[in-house]
């Protein structure tokens, strides 16, 4: 995509008559939280994945263009930005993950959320995403800032109320999408996603504990041997003399028995006290 084509403010959907750089940054968490690759479903297939990760990597090239008022000032001058500054030595997906632990985290998105949430600014956001999508819950809920499923009921009834005070228009998709059992339909949905998520993220933990485990077992299995070896040293010490000459390549050097013996001494020592 040439920089010329790179629309900044319509890839982060803002209105650059009116766009602050808090509503930069407000349009950038909100489209982070939708397609960065960390947040995508498990069910997603590997070309949903790739558009996901594109988008989130025009996103954080917008953002960087427009939460930089010298970047942004030339931008808006020319409406063109200098591609060189994206090409290079410097490793951009460091820095695009970076910005992304730097605007959005979990500290930041609790506090933006509780903030947020019924508040003057979710109502304006929740209206203008109606007109937008024509009424369908479905979209509003894809673009509203930290919302969940269950918000579908709340956002109904902030809808309804506007459309008796003439505020908004009715739409058919409003009264399709907003049935008890479409409601009931996407908070199943978004439930079986995040149970999948958790299913895929305790299996990983299951791997990695196995692995733990299996590599635990196999130090004890390494020193069980050695130990058994150290024992028939012993005895055939005690017990007819061996020749000088008699090398046994399975038996550990005198330096090695040296060093197991003292970890064996510090072991009872220990378990003495």
């Amino acid at each position: 995509m040439s920089s010329s084509s790179f629309n900044c403010y319509k890839i982060l959907e803002l209105d650059k008559e009116t766009a602050t750089i808090n509503d930069i940054k407000k349009a950038y968490r909100r489209l982070a939280l939708k397609y960065h690759p960390d947040k995508q479903p498990t069910d997603a297939t590997e070309e949903e994945k790739k558009k996901a990760n594109e988008a989130f990597q025009r996103m954080g090239k917008a953002y960087a263009v427009l939460s930089d008022p010298k970047r942004k000032e030339r931008y808006d001058r020319t409406g063109s930005m200098d591609e060189s500054e994206f090409e290079g030595e410097k490793d951009w997906t460091a820095y695009f993950k970076e910005l992304w632990d730097g605007v959005v985290s979990a500290e930041t998105i609790e506090a933006q959320a509780q903030k947020y949430r019924g508040s003057e600014e979710e109502k304006k956001d929740v209206l203008e995403a109606y007109k937008r999508h024509k009424g369908s819950m479905d979209d509003i809920l894809q673009v509203i800032e930290c919302s969940v499923a269950e918000d579908g009921m709340r956002f109904e009834k902030m809808i309804r109320e506007a459309i008796e005070h003439n505020q908004v228009p009715t739409f058919k998709k409003f009264e399709k999408t907003t049935t008890a059992k479409a409601h009931e339909k996407r908070i199943k949905d978004e439930s079986k996603q995040r149970a999948d998520f958790d299913k895929q993220a305790g299996e990983d933990m299951d791997s990695l504990a196995r692995a733990i485990q299996k590599r635990n077992k196999d130090r004890q299995n390494k020193m069980e041997s050695i130990i058994s070896s150290i024992e028939v040293k012993e005895k055939a010490k005690s017990g007819k003399k061996r020749g000088h000459d008699q090398v046994d390549p399975d038996m550990p050097t005198d330096e090695e028995f040296a060093r197991i013996q003292e970890q064996m001494m510090k072991r009872s020592k220990k378990n003495t006290q």
